[in-house]
């Protein structure tokens, strides 16, 4: 029983030598980005599901091919003939919302060429199996949530010649039509599964850790890592959370595990940093002091930065992950309006993000915030606050985008009943760029516009801040040390295309 386990590129014209790729597999939040035609993209997610499910295969004993495209830069047609030549039984990719007409497309060329068996997941599919099993017959089954374990138990039952519908977390056709199985039993304790399968991606033939990539990390090869899955924190526009993880609760491994998969990505993979791209790293303070307790013990020497909060942290747990190597901690803002986050269900008190945001800058861990605009009773005051509210923060950077109530959150039902969405149009839920949330006195336009502008305006006022500009030097020359001038480069050309109102 041969499997292969592929995250497909998606790539369209955006002017002279630019184009616009699609972020898929790893990444928690749909959306595109520039890069230069024929190259890889400057933000390239590792796909923890796939190498996951990579490695309950090996474990198992079963075959399994991988082609990571969005990582490689393989385009369509390399693709195809990538899977041709393994001659797969099984070819399971994931979907998500802009896509969606483009891996139905998929589908139909894989059944025509490989005649194996097409399993889809990831969010769209788990939101819409109904639907997508009756509109594409080359589509064969479909995995609900977070699907390794479900797809492992998938090939078992085929290779055994067992009835696949009897699984939990499925849908596939039956002879009375469509059966959805939606019962959903969490990977718990998440130590049950073996470390990522690093050394098959972007594809086995050629792996390379080096091929994935947040431009907020600051030492290359920087190894994403996740030390839990799930918040139990409610934002109704959260996607992974509600989606892939149906709401459940919040698991962590465990810190001897976390620590044992550092060291091994440093010996085996070079890691010169680690990045946890958790839904939510320090949401647990406990857990976090016993890793930093951990690297100390073990005394090991490696930077790292994470995907964080503004809720929890507070001076202890600052000062431990600093003194643990931590370098970086994103956290998410999204509005500066106390109503907007009141309604989102998101636990940010603004007093609280400048205390988080000042102790980290104490420390030297370089920070990132995130604002969102259309979300809730969105209107361009509560938009020109949110960008003076991070104007005057004391981080580093800021992501702006436009919300995409993506189909299977609280929001987009919430929008859909109060007949706010004016499209359903799927490749305009782009997860940055394009707003399809109409709000009353304020246009789809006026909400793209002033997020293209936002970037531009927040470095601009920033330039102006001797203190800040003193940090980032600091920060580059860490920058230097851990990337070499390539790495200085790309940040100031990165700089001018924010200057210019570049993504």
């Amino acid at each position: 029983m041969k499997t292969c386990l592929i995250n497909p590129l998606f790539v369209e014209p955006a002017g002279p030598g630019r184009e616009r790729y699609f972020v898929r597999s790893g990444s928690r939040w749909p959306s595109s980005y520039l890069k230069p035609a024929g190259r890889r993209g400057r933000y390239v997610p590792f796909p923890f599901f796939l190498a996951y499910a990579a490695a309950l295969l090996e474990r198992d004993g079963f075959p399994v091919k991988t082609v990571d495209a969005v990582g490689g830069n393989v385009s369509t047609e390399a693709l195809l003939r990538h899977v041709a030549r393994a001659e797969p039984d099984l070819v399971l990719y994931e979907t998500t919302t802009p896509t969606v007409k483009r891996d139905l497309e998929l589908a139909r060329k894989l059944k025509s060429l490989t005649g194996a068996a097409i399993v889809l997941c990831g969010t769209h599919a788990t939101t819409y199996p109904e639907q997508i099993l009756a509109q594409e017959a080359a589509v064969d089954r479909i995995l609900l949530y977070e699907y390794e374990q479900t797809l492992l138990e998938l090939v078992r039952a085929t290779a055994d010649g067992r009835d696949p519908s009897t699984l939990n977390g499925i849908a596939l056709r039956g002879a009375g039509g469509v059966v959805v199985r939606r019962q959903y039993q969490p990977i718990e304790p998440l130590d049950r599964l073996p470390f990522p399968a690093r050394h098959l991606f972007p594809t086995a033939e050629q792996p390379d850790l080096s091929a994935y990539w947040d431009g907020f990390c600051q030492h290359r090869p920087a190894v994403q890592m996740h030390a839990s899955r799930g918040c139990p924190f409610r934002c109704d526009f959260c996607l992974w959370v509600q989606v892939m993880y149906r709401d459940g609760r919040y698991r962590m491994f465990s810190p001897s595990r976390v620590v044992d998969e550092m060291e091994d990505a440093q010996r085996r993979h070079g890691a010169r940093e680690i990045y946890f791209d958790d839904d939510d790293f320090t949401v647990n303070k406990r857990h976090v002091l016993e890793i930093c307790g951990e690297i100390r013990a073990r005394r090991l020497r490696i930077p790292w930065s994470c995907m964080g909060d503004a809720v929890v942290p507070d001076a202890e747990m600052l000062d431990a992950m600093a003194d643990a190597g931590c370098v970086g901690m994103k956290f998410g803002v999204e509005s500066a309006s106390p109503g907007i986050l009141a309604r989102l269900g998101k636990p940010v008190d603004l007093d609280r993000v400048r205390e988080v945001a000042s102790g980290c800058s104490r420390r030297g861990i370089k920070t990132h915030a995130t604002i969102t605009f259309g979300l809730w009773d969105e209107t361009r005051q509560s938009m020109e606050a949110s960008l003076h509210f991070v104007q005057d923060l004391d981080v580093d950077s800021v992501q702006f985008s436009v919300t995409s109530p993506f189909p299977g959150t609280r929001y987009f039902e919430e929008m859909q009943r109060l007949g706010r969405l004016k499209t359903l149009d799927w490749e305009r839920y782009d997860g940055a760029r394009s707003a399809v949330v109409e709000f009353p006195h304020l246009s789809f336009a006026e909400i793209q516009h002033a997020c293209r502008r936002a970037p531009s305006r927040w470095l601009r006022h920033k330039l102006g801040d001797a203190r800040w500009l003193l940090r980032q030097v600091r920060y580059l020359l860490r920058i230097v040390r851990g990337q070499g001038l390539r790495g200085l480069t790309e940040r100031f050309r990165r700089a001018a295309d924010i200057l210019i109102g570049e993504r």
